[in-house]
């Protein structure tokens, strides 16, 4: 998919013109900082009221001067009480670039990241981060931010498909030219589908009835290494399902943040009872094992 990111530096924008050229936008929110001095985009909303007027799937960005984990948090908490009555169709993007912090060390601007980003995800959010190619070779503990979250990386030359597989959006120019804004624009192709991932895992998204249990399965559970289910909850990324524990046969897979059910630990693998999805409605539930343990509570 192409999409365009964009901020108060694009003026006023004719989304009307744009709509036909794009599949998604991203747009900044502001940018956060050390005094409490977090900043909105003088375009936030016009940009994000045009994007759900016209129905174009919208993410957005916040660029990032904090220099430690505490302000990073603040500013965004900042972020989710200026959006709590907004509806987004992508994940919320931390930018990281900035010179000012670039002397932090990997350990500490990775610490940054997680922190922002932690507070997104306890609020039932997506989200991600957002860098050049520099900052995540060099920067960044690349490996860990790509393991826990979705990534956009910024890598300027020809082509579609440099990145595919390795980061989910490439912004691959800074000099788009997009009919409807005047000038430059920043452009991005998108190979993983965010839109409907982000879509079918939000938990406003699920207007169906909880399906029930049977009591009778759920007393003749053979024990695991625990007395009683406890919650297991996915990462960043899709996790698959198998139905062995030597992971040979496939029989699903879970979306990212996903709940389960986790009933026991055989050689590693977690067993779990987790709902299957169809074009975004619950239809009936699995059982399986999967290897990722970072969320059980």
């Amino acid at each position: 998919m192409f999409g365009i990111d964009v901020s108060e530096h694009q003026g006023e924008i004719n989304w009307d013109k744009v709509k036909s050229h794009i599949d998604f936008a991203i747009i900044r929110i502001g940018w956060i900082g050390n005094n409490n001095n977090h900043t909105i985009d003088k375009q936030f909303q016009r940009n994000y009221e045009e994007c759900k007027r016209l129905k174009i799937p919208v993410g957005i960005y916040v660029y990032c001067y904090c220099n430690n984990e505490e302000t990073v948090k603040q500013g965004a908490k900042w972020i989710l009480e200026n959006i709590k009555d907004k509806k987004l169709d992508l994940p919320i993007y931390i930018d990281l670039e900035d010179n000012t912090i670039s002397n932090l060390g990997k350990e500490k601007l990775t610490n940054i990241c997680i922190e922002f980003n932690t507070i997104i995800e306890n609020s039932k959010l997506w989200a991600g981060v957002y860098a050049n190619e520099n900052w995540f070779n060099n920067y960044l503990n690349k490996d860990e931010i790509k393991r826990r979250y979705t990534t956009w990386i910024a890598s300027y030359k020809s082509g579609t498909n440099h990145y595919q597989g390795e980061y989910d959006i490439w912004q691959n120019s800074s000099n788009g030219n997009i009919e409807g804004i005047s000038g430059n624009v920043d452009t991005n192709y998108m190979y993983r589908d965010l839109i409907n991932q982000v879509g079918n895992t939000k938990p406003e998204e699920n207007n169906q009835e909880p399906i029930k249990e049977n009591e009778n399965t759920q007393n003749n559970q053979e024990k695991g290494e625990f007395e009683m289910a406890k919650i297991w909850k996915n990462g960043s990324t899709n996790e698959t399902v198998y139905a062995d524990t030597a992971f040979t046969t496939k029989i699903g897979t879970i979306f990212p943040y996903e709940e389960a059910n986790c009933y026991g630990i055989i050689d590693g693998r977690y067993l779990v009872l987790y709902n299957v999805y169809q074009e975004g409605k619950l239809v009936s539930r699995k059982t399986g094992f999967v290897l990722y343990n970072g969320g059980l509570d």
